[in-house]
């Protein structure tokens, strides 16, 4: 799956909760990585990291583990639902990183709730 079908159900998921994604062209700078985008709600801020399926796994934890680290609230990896469901659910659970799954309705679905990690 594309990373701009990950994003528009990224987007269209959150715009439907109140909150406001924001995607830009070149990603958001976060220390010595880019993270795809963001998503706020007043003071809270959550870091998306969107990986289509040639991407590389390993490469958006770090950023996301980065994101975390430089005053993100939450961290969610998003991917298409044939490989979310080939994952170990155990490390996300472990790190407090959200795993999400988009299916080919373009419906997003939560994997692994994020949660709030404060470094």
């Amino acid at each position: 799956m594309r990373a701009s079908a990950l994003r528009r159900a990224v987007e269209r998921y959150y715009r439907s909760m109140g909150f406001q994604p924001l995607f830009p062209k070149g990603g958001i700078r976060c220390g010595n990585c880019l993270i795809d985008g963001e998503v706020r709600e007043g003071a809270w801020l959550c870091a998306i990291e969107l990986k289509s399926d040639n991407d590389d796994l390993m490469r958006g934890l770090g950023q996301l583990l980065e994101a975390l680290s430089h005053g993100y609230d939450m961290a969610l990896l998003v991917t298409s639902q044939s490989r979310a469901e080939r994952l170990d659910a155990k490390v996300f659970h472990m790190t407090g990183i959200g795993l999400a799954a988009v299916n080919s309705k373009g419906e997003l679905t939560f994997i692994a709730e994020p949660k709030i990690v404060k470094f």
